[in-house]
């Protein structure tokens, strides 16, 4: 009777080993700096992700993730100040990824607080997350 609770017990446990849970994207960090240029801002903006599927193939891992970044300004949003997709390989599981943004800003955007929402999404197991930070404008 022992051994077979011993059995059942471990059984249930490699099974929901097995399983495996579905990952969850997570965005962290969110930054966002504006510098001063002639003619306006360079706008600089990162944030971290993790929690992303990784998918093997070749003794290789690949992780890939699509982001948007909106803008909202004193004034109004701005969808779609930038956009695009990180696709990574790696020997090793990705234990994060980094989004990096930079964009420039004319004279027509006037001083003051803005947001950046950035909106990403794991291509492969379709999660996503969302993230924001707010950045100021001055001339200096």
């Amino acid at each position: 009777m022992k051994k077979r609770s011993v059995l059942i017990i471990s059984l249930l446990i490699l099974i929901s080993a097995c399983s495996g849970e579905k990952p969850q994207l997570v965005l962290f960090s969110p930054e966002a700096f504006a510098y001063t240029l002639d003619n306006g801002w360079e706008v600089n903006a990162t944030v971290g992700a993790r929690g992303f599927q990784q998918k093997e193939e070749n003794d290789s891992l690949f992780a890939s993730i699509s982001y948007t970044i909106d803008m909202i300004t004193p004034n109004d949003t701005i969808k779609a100040v930038d956009s695009g997709s990180i696709e990574e390989s790696n020997y090793e599981e990705f234990l994060d990824l980094m989004i990096e943004a930079q964009f420039e800003l004319n004279r027509g955007f006037s001083e003051g607080d803005y947001k950046l929402v950035f909106f990403v999404e794991d291509n492969f197991s379709k999660t996503k997350d969302t993230a924001d930070v707010k950045f100021n404008l001055t001339w200096e």
